[in-house]
Protein backbone atom coordinates (compact mmCIF):
# COMPACT_ATOMS: atom_id res chain seq x y z
CA UNK A 1 0.00 0.00 0.00
CA UNK A 2 2.90 2.47 0.85
CA UNK A 3 4.72 1.48 -2.22
CA UNK A 4 1.34 2.67 -4.21
CA UNK A 5 0.93 5.59 -2.14
CA UNK A 6 4.86 6.80 -3.30
CA UNK A 7 4.34 5.63 -6.85
CA UNK A 8 1.46 7.82 -7.13
CA UNK A 9 2.81 10.75 -5.74
CA UNK A 10 6.16 10.78 -7.38
CA UNK A 11 4.11 10.36 -10.60
CA UNK A 12 1.77 13.38 -9.77
CA UNK A 13 5.16 15.42 -9.09
CA UNK A 14 6.49 13.86 -12.56
CA UNK A 15 9.61 12.15 -10.80
CA UNK A 16 8.97 9.24 -12.27
CA UNK A 17 9.54 8.47 -15.74
CA UNK A 18 6.89 7.18 -18.26
CA UNK A 19 9.05 4.62 -20.43
CA UNK A 20 9.35 6.74 -24.21
CA UNK A 21 7.35 4.01 -26.54
CA UNK A 22 4.18 4.89 -24.59
CA UNK A 23 4.48 9.04 -25.66
CA UNK A 24 6.82 8.33 -28.83
CA UNK A 25 5.05 10.31 -31.91
CA UNK A 26 4.48 7.36 -34.73
CA UNK A 27 6.12 8.59 -38.20
CA UNK A 28 4.46 10.89 -40.40
CA UNK A 29 1.82 9.53 -42.35
CA UNK A 30 -0.42 10.18 -45.78
CA UNK A 31 -3.47 8.94 -45.46
CA UNK A 32 -5.07 9.31 -49.32
CA UNK A 33 -8.39 8.25 -48.67
CA UNK A 34 -10.53 9.89 -46.43
CA UNK A 35 -14.11 10.72 -45.95
CA UNK A 36 -16.15 13.51 -44.55
CA UNK A 37 -19.47 12.32 -45.07
CA UNK A 38 -23.17 13.90 -44.02
CA UNK A 39 -23.74 10.84 -41.82
CA UNK A 40 -20.43 10.93 -40.19
CA UNK A 41 -20.84 14.66 -39.45
CA UNK A 42 -23.52 13.58 -37.02
CA UNK A 43 -20.91 11.99 -34.42
CA UNK A 44 -18.04 14.27 -34.77
CA UNK A 45 -17.25 17.69 -36.19
CA UNK A 46 -14.90 19.12 -38.71
CA UNK A 47 -12.24 19.80 -35.61
CA UNK A 48 -12.55 16.94 -34.29
CA UNK A 49 -11.79 15.49 -37.01
CA UNK A 50 -9.14 17.50 -37.67
CA UNK A 51 -7.69 16.46 -34.04
CA UNK A 52 -8.20 13.02 -34.66
CA UNK A 53 -5.83 13.25 -37.60
CA UNK A 54 -3.13 15.18 -35.99
CA UNK A 55 -3.03 12.62 -32.75
CA UNK A 56 -2.17 10.35 -35.28
CA UNK A 57 0.52 12.01 -36.99
CA UNK A 58 -1.03 12.14 -40.13
CA UNK A 59 0.74 15.23 -42.02
CA UNK A 60 -1.31 15.18 -45.59
CA UNK A 61 -4.21 13.71 -46.55
CA UNK A 62 -7.23 13.66 -49.66
CA UNK A 63 -10.90 13.65 -48.30
CA UNK A 64 -13.56 13.03 -50.28
CA UNK A 65 -17.56 13.23 -48.98
CA UNK A 66 -21.22 13.21 -49.99
CA UNK A 67 -22.21 15.66 -50.61
CA UNK A 68 -19.33 16.37 -52.49
CA UNK A 69 -18.72 20.11 -51.14
CA UNK A 70 -18.87 18.76 -47.07
CA UNK A 71 -14.81 18.25 -47.79
CA UNK A 72 -14.40 21.73 -47.71
CA UNK A 73 -15.52 21.70 -44.23
CA UNK A 74 -12.25 19.48 -43.42
CA UNK A 75 -10.06 21.14 -45.86
CA UNK A 76 -10.93 24.41 -45.10
CA UNK A 77 -9.39 24.10 -41.90
CA UNK A 78 -6.43 21.85 -42.27
CA UNK A 79 -4.03 24.91 -43.58
CA UNK A 80 -3.36 23.10 -46.56
CA UNK A 81 -2.42 19.58 -44.83
CA UNK A 82 -5.71 17.80 -46.11
CA UNK A 83 -6.97 18.62 -49.84
CA UNK A 84 -10.50 17.67 -51.36
CA UNK A 85 -11.42 16.08 -54.37
CA UNK A 86 -14.77 16.46 -56.52
CA UNK A 87 -17.21 13.73 -55.83
CA UNK A 88 -20.01 13.08 -58.19
CA UNK A 89 -22.49 12.15 -54.76
CA UNK A 90 -23.22 15.74 -54.61
CA UNK A 91 -25.95 14.94 -52.74
CA UNK A 92 -26.86 12.35 -50.04
CA UNK A 93 -29.09 10.39 -52.89
CA UNK A 94 -26.47 10.75 -55.26
CA UNK A 95 -24.44 7.70 -55.13
CA UNK A 96 -26.92 5.28 -57.31
CA UNK A 97 -27.92 7.60 -59.91
CA UNK A 98 -24.75 10.30 -60.02
CA UNK A 99 -24.02 8.95 -63.81
CA UNK A 100 -27.36 10.29 -65.18
CA UNK A 101 -27.03 13.69 -63.41
CA UNK A 102 -26.73 16.81 -65.23
CA UNK A 103 -25.52 18.63 -62.65
CA UNK A 104 -22.10 16.64 -62.36
CA UNK A 105 -20.45 17.66 -64.85
CA UNK A 106 -20.63 21.51 -64.94
CA UNK A 107 -20.27 21.61 -61.00
CA UNK A 108 -17.07 19.35 -61.34
CA UNK A 109 -15.67 22.14 -64.10
CA UNK A 110 -16.44 24.73 -61.91
CA UNK A 111 -14.84 23.29 -58.62
CA UNK A 112 -11.75 23.05 -60.25
CA UNK A 113 -11.63 25.86 -62.29
CA UNK A 114 -11.93 28.04 -58.68
CA UNK A 115 -8.86 25.28 -57.98
CA UNK A 116 -11.52 24.58 -54.79
CA UNK A 117 -10.74 20.65 -55.93
CA UNK A 118 -7.45 18.84 -56.02
CA UNK A 119 -8.87 15.82 -57.84
CA UNK A 120 -11.56 14.11 -58.64
CA UNK A 121 -13.23 11.04 -56.66
CA UNK A 122 -13.86 8.68 -54.87
CA UNK A 123 -15.86 7.32 -57.90
CA UNK A 124 -17.50 3.77 -57.58
CA UNK A 125 -17.75 1.85 -61.19
CA UNK A 126 -19.39 -1.37 -60.47
CA UNK A 127 -19.80 -3.95 -62.51
CA UNK A 128 -23.15 -5.04 -63.81
CA UNK A 129 -24.41 -2.12 -61.67
CA UNK A 130 -23.07 1.01 -63.44
CA UNK A 131 -22.25 3.45 -64.94
CA UNK A 132 -20.84 2.22 -67.94
CA UNK A 133 -17.51 2.97 -69.54
CA UNK A 134 -18.80 4.74 -71.86
CA UNK A 135 -21.10 6.57 -70.02
CA UNK A 136 -21.12 10.46 -70.53
CA UNK A 137 -20.78 11.26 -67.29
CA UNK A 138 -17.95 9.32 -66.12
CA UNK A 139 -16.14 9.95 -69.70
CA UNK A 140 -16.61 13.70 -68.90
CA UNK A 141 -15.37 13.75 -65.32
CA UNK A 142 -11.67 11.77 -67.03
CA UNK A 143 -11.54 14.23 -69.48
CA UNK A 144 -11.53 16.76 -66.92
CA UNK A 145 -8.96 15.13 -65.16
CA UNK A 146 -7.08 15.11 -67.65
CA UNK A 147 -7.85 19.05 -68.37
CA UNK A 148 -7.19 19.84 -65.46
CA UNK A 149 -3.97 17.92 -64.47
CA UNK A 150 -5.75 16.53 -61.51
CA UNK A 151 -5.66 12.84 -60.05
CA UNK A 152 -8.63 10.45 -60.63
CA UNK A 153 -9.94 8.48 -57.78
CA UNK A 154 -11.48 5.11 -58.76
CA UNK A 155 -13.28 2.41 -57.11
CA UNK A 156 -13.71 -0.63 -59.43
CA UNK A 157 -16.08 -3.49 -58.42
CA UNK A 158 -15.23 -6.61 -60.15
CA UNK A 159 -13.36 -9.59 -60.43
CA UNK A 160 -10.43 -8.99 -62.52
CA UNK A 161 -7.93 -5.93 -63.28
CA UNK A 162 -8.81 -6.32 -66.64
CA UNK A 163 -12.04 -4.15 -65.99
CA UNK A 164 -10.16 -1.18 -65.34
CA UNK A 165 -7.30 -1.47 -67.96
CA UNK A 166 -9.51 0.16 -71.25
CA UNK A 167 -10.29 3.23 -68.73
CA UNK A 168 -6.69 3.84 -68.00
CA UNK A 169 -5.42 2.96 -71.59
CA UNK A 170 -8.38 5.56 -72.90
CA UNK A 171 -7.15 8.02 -70.99
CA UNK A 172 -3.36 7.84 -70.74
CA UNK A 173 -3.12 11.45 -69.79
CA UNK A 174 -5.03 10.77 -66.39
CA UNK A 175 -3.01 9.98 -63.20
CA UNK A 176 -5.46 7.51 -61.94
CA UNK A 177 -5.14 6.12 -58.04
CA UNK A 178 -7.23 2.59 -58.15
CA UNK A 179 -8.87 2.46 -54.55
CA UNK A 180 -8.58 -0.50 -52.04
CA UNK A 181 -5.88 -1.93 -54.67
CA UNK A 182 -9.35 -3.61 -56.48
CA UNK A 183 -11.02 -4.38 -52.80
CA UNK A 184 -11.35 -7.91 -53.00
CA UNK A 185 -8.84 -8.65 -55.78
CA UNK A 186 -5.18 -9.90 -54.99
CA UNK A 187 -1.60 -9.21 -55.56
CA UNK A 188 -1.57 -10.32 -58.63
CA UNK A 189 -4.27 -8.10 -59.84
CA UNK A 190 -2.60 -4.91 -58.71
CA UNK A 191 0.44 -6.60 -60.93
CA UNK A 192 -1.51 -6.91 -63.77
CA UNK A 193 -2.98 -3.40 -63.81
CA UNK A 194 0.92 -1.99 -62.78
CA UNK A 195 2.04 -3.70 -65.79
CA UNK A 196 -0.52 -2.55 -68.23
CA UNK A 197 -0.70 1.41 -67.56
CA UNK A 198 2.24 3.07 -66.20
CA UNK A 199 -0.51 5.81 -65.57
CA UNK A 200 -2.14 3.85 -62.31
CA UNK A 201 -0.69 4.11 -58.60
CA UNK A 202 -2.27 1.78 -56.34
CA UNK A 203 -4.12 2.49 -52.54
CA UNK A 204 -4.21 0.27 -50.07
CA UNK A 205 -7.27 1.51 -48.28
CA UNK A 206 -9.99 -0.55 -46.79
CA UNK A 207 -7.81 -3.68 -46.72
CA UNK A 208 -8.49 -4.49 -42.79
CA UNK A 209 -10.13 -7.01 -41.15
CA UNK A 210 -13.30 -5.30 -41.20
CA UNK A 211 -13.34 -4.39 -45.01
CA UNK A 212 -12.04 -5.96 -47.98
CA UNK A 213 -9.43 -7.63 -45.37
CA UNK A 214 -6.92 -9.89 -47.39
CA UNK A 215 -3.36 -8.03 -46.94
CA UNK A 216 -2.41 -10.59 -44.32
CA UNK A 217 -2.20 -14.64 -43.33
CA UNK A 218 -3.82 -16.22 -40.53
CA UNK A 219 -0.86 -15.22 -38.31
CA UNK A 220 -1.33 -11.25 -39.23
CA UNK A 221 1.89 -10.99 -41.54
CA UNK A 222 1.64 -9.57 -44.71
CA UNK A 223 1.41 -12.33 -47.45
CA UNK A 224 4.49 -12.89 -49.66
CA UNK A 225 2.24 -11.99 -52.60
CA UNK A 226 1.40 -8.48 -51.72
CA UNK A 227 4.66 -8.02 -50.17
CA UNK A 228 6.63 -8.92 -53.28
CA UNK A 229 4.25 -6.67 -55.63
CA UNK A 230 4.67 -3.41 -53.12
CA UNK A 231 8.79 -3.98 -53.33
CA UNK A 232 8.69 -5.03 -56.67
CA UNK A 233 6.95 -1.39 -57.38
CA UNK A 234 7.70 0.40 -54.47
CA UNK A 235 7.21 3.90 -56.17
CA UNK A 236 3.78 3.01 -57.14
CA UNK A 237 1.77 2.43 -53.99
CA UNK A 238 0.55 4.57 -51.01
CA UNK A 239 -1.78 4.28 -48.20
CA UNK A 240 -5.51 5.18 -46.79
CA UNK A 241 -8.01 4.39 -44.20
CA UNK A 242 -11.44 5.50 -45.71
CA UNK A 243 -12.88 5.93 -42.00
CA UNK A 244 -16.23 4.30 -42.40
CA UNK A 245 -17.79 1.42 -40.71
CA UNK A 246 -20.30 -1.51 -41.66
CA UNK A 247 -18.79 -0.54 -45.24
CA UNK A 248 -20.83 -3.10 -46.56
CA UNK A 249 -24.08 -1.60 -45.69
CA UNK A 250 -24.80 1.47 -47.94
CA UNK A 251 -26.18 4.47 -47.14
CA UNK A 252 -27.86 3.25 -44.53
CA UNK A 253 -30.85 5.42 -42.73
CA UNK A 254 -31.10 4.45 -39.19
CA UNK A 255 -27.74 4.79 -37.93
CA UNK A 256 -24.83 7.57 -38.21
CA UNK A 257 -21.51 6.42 -39.86
CA UNK A 258 -19.07 5.72 -36.93
CA UNK A 259 -15.87 5.26 -38.89
CA UNK A 260 -13.69 8.40 -37.41
CA UNK A 261 -14.32 7.11 -34.10
CA UNK A 262 -12.35 4.04 -35.06
CA UNK A 263 -9.68 5.81 -36.73
CA UNK A 264 -6.33 5.22 -34.65
CA UNK A 265 -7.52 0.86 -35.17
CA UNK A 266 -7.58 1.46 -38.68
CA UNK A 267 -4.53 3.86 -38.87
CA UNK A 268 -2.62 1.53 -36.48
CA UNK A 269 -3.20 -1.70 -38.48
CA UNK A 270 -1.63 -0.11 -41.63
CA UNK A 271 1.09 0.57 -39.43
CA UNK A 272 1.88 -2.66 -38.10
CA UNK A 273 1.65 -4.10 -41.99
CA UNK A 274 3.98 -1.56 -43.24
CA UNK A 275 6.87 -2.69 -41.11
CA UNK A 276 7.28 -5.35 -42.60
CA UNK A 277 8.57 -4.23 -45.17
CA UNK A 278 12.35 -2.78 -46.07
CA UNK A 279 12.62 0.90 -44.30
CA UNK A 280 13.01 3.13 -47.47
CA UNK A 281 10.06 0.77 -49.19
CA UNK A 282 7.83 1.18 -45.64
CA UNK A 283 8.88 5.12 -46.05
CA UNK A 284 7.74 5.47 -49.80
CA UNK A 285 4.09 3.58 -49.01
CA UNK A 286 3.61 5.42 -45.98
CA UNK A 287 4.44 9.19 -46.74
CA UNK A 288 6.84 9.90 -49.44
CA UNK A 289 4.77 8.33 -52.68
CA UNK A 290 1.70 10.44 -51.35
CA UNK A 291 3.60 13.62 -51.38
CA UNK A 292 5.27 12.82 -54.52
CA UNK A 293 1.68 12.13 -56.36
CA UNK A 294 0.08 15.10 -55.15
CA UNK A 295 2.95 17.23 -55.65
CA UNK A 296 2.97 18.33 -52.32
CA UNK A 297 6.90 17.51 -52.23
Amino acid sequence: MIKHTITYILLAFGVVSISASAVETPPPFADVHLHFNWDQEELLSANEALSVLEKNNVQFAVVFSTPSANAFKLSDISNGRVIPFFSPYITGHSRGNWFHDKHVLPLARKGLEEGRYKGIGELHVISGLGPRRDNKVLQGLLELAAEFDVPFNIHTETSDYRFLQPICEQHSKVRFLWAHAGGVLGPEHSEGILKACSNVWIELSARDPNHYGGLLDDDGKLRAGWKNVITNYPDRFMVGTDPVWNAHQVNRWYEADEGWLHYHKFISFHRKWLKELPKDVEKKVRLDNALRFFKKS
